[in-house]
């Protein structure tokens, strides 16, 4: 099992926000050693005021990740939503088949090894630890614990329940779990492929494994190429301040675009469908035009699929990550979009965003904190590494990230141009 400071993510839950404070995994595609993903600011001085601060610990609202095409960016994404998708879909699994894995390809023992990850995240003043190891016959591990979340406290953990291949044990405060438990252990034949906390969390209105897991059910991720089109038009038609948000923003970038005409309707088979239009001032009178949106510039269709999310998550807190953000973007919206992060008078309720690009538009002293710059290498054998530019610690603070890291002093590019 993971050690006491093991593979883990680490999130911070405040007033019914999540926060993200560390991310750990292990065997996981071309991640095969410990991998760590840190969201707690270190003692840099840097843009200080543009960081959260909860319970006397300092957090940091943005993650940037950099490295070269197939190097393994989005496989860091790709491991905490490979992590929540257990948590969300333990109890729809068919007992019959294999659990879905995905360890790393290149060595035989790797392959007979199990995948680890842990969550730590923090609810009403308490630290709990969450984490699961699986392989394809079903889950080998999994924990939780908890502790105080205080800057000062010297507090020790305490366990709640903890699971192995010999035994399943819970704390006897937590009693009323174990029975909810008892019941799949009961009358499920092959229950090593169902999760305690997922279990036991549907079984139950409210209570502490519902709110973690409907907690961990709020990270939002956008790894494919678009989002669900039809999650994005609810949004904007049913929250008015957030399209009236979102039309400021697309009207700053493409000042053609006046706005969106969204008609709905029912086709034959009972389904709801879309019609969207951009709306566009007519040049030879005062009237507007509809324009069929797939006309839109693909930038502007970026925009839709990707602002109304992010205004989303700005309004209501949470983690959202996003793979290659700066695709497509402009490198001012670009900015715009993580300034807003940075922006307490915008991200009041302590919205985190992890994202992935290619521009070193931001790979800078003046946007940017070392701690907040992360870079993923991969070497001759496969295997992915993935760390911070705090980790070099003779980089000054103001010293050209940009120009240091495209000339490969910093690693994580696709060659070295000599």
């Amino acid at each position: 099992m993971l050690e006491k400071y093991g593979f883990c993510v680490k999130i911070c839950l405040k007033g019914g926000m999540l926060m993200l404070l560390q991310f750990k995994f292990k065997n996981y595609k071309c991640f095969y050693d410990e991998t760590i993903l840190d969201l707690t600011a270190t003692k840099e001085k840097q843009h200080s005021n543009k960081i959260i601060s909860i319970n006397g610990f300092k957090i940091l609202p943005i993650i940037e990740i950099h490295g070269a095409n197939a190097s393994g960016k989005s496989s860091v994404l790709e491991a905490l939503q490979f992590m929540i998708n257990n948590i969300k879909q333990s109890n729809l699994v068919d007992v019959n088949d294999k659990l879905y894995t995905s360890p790393f390809a290149f060595s035989k023992k790797s392959l007979n090894e199990n995948s680890e990850f842990e969550i730590s995240f923090v609810l009403n003043d308490y630290e709990y630890r969450y984490g699961f190891s699986l392989n394809q016959d079903g889950y080998e591990e999994e924990w939780l614990y908890k502790k105080k979340f205080m800057i000062n406290s010297v507090s020790k953990e305490k366990l709640i329940f903890i699971r192995d291949k010999k035994r399943i044990v819970f704390n006897n405060s937590y009693e009323k779990y174990n029975k909810t438990w008892q019941l799949f252990q009961n009358t499920v034949s092959n229950y090593r492929k169902l999760l305690i906390l997922s279990s036991v969390a549907i079984k139950e209105e409210n209570g502490l494994f519902r709110d973690i897991y409907n907690y961990l059910n709020k990270i939002i991720f956008k790894i494919e190429s678009v989002f669900n089109q039809n999650l994005i038009i609810s949004i904007l038609k049913e929250n008015n301040k957030l399209y009236k948000q979102f039309q400021k923003l697309i009207t700053e970038f493409d000042p053609c675009l006046l706005g969106l005409k969204i008609d709905e309707k029912i086709n034959d088979i009972g389904e709801k469908v879309y019609n969207i239009k951009g709306i566009h001032k007519d040049i030879d009178n005062n009237d507007f035009r509809l324009i069929p949106f797939h006309y839109e510039s693909d930038g502007t269709i970026k925009m839709f699929n990707v602002l109304p999310i992010i205004l989303e998550n700005l309004n209501n807190g949470g983690v959202l990550c996003i793979d290659e953000l700066d695709v497509k973007f402009h490198p001012l919206l670009f900015k715009k979009i993580v300034n807003m992060y940075k922006d307490k008078n915008i991200n009041k309720n302590n919205a985190q965003l992890i994202y992935t690009a290619h521009s070193t538009f931001l790979l800078s002293s003046d946007y940017l904190r070392r701690d907040e710059i992360y870079l993923v290498e991969k070497n001759s054998l496969g295997k992915s590494d993935l760390y911070s530019l705090s980790e070099f610690k003779n980089l000054r603070i103001d010293a050209n990230y940009e120009k240091k890291y495209l000339s490969g002093q910093f690693g994580a590019i696709p060659f070295d141009d000599e």
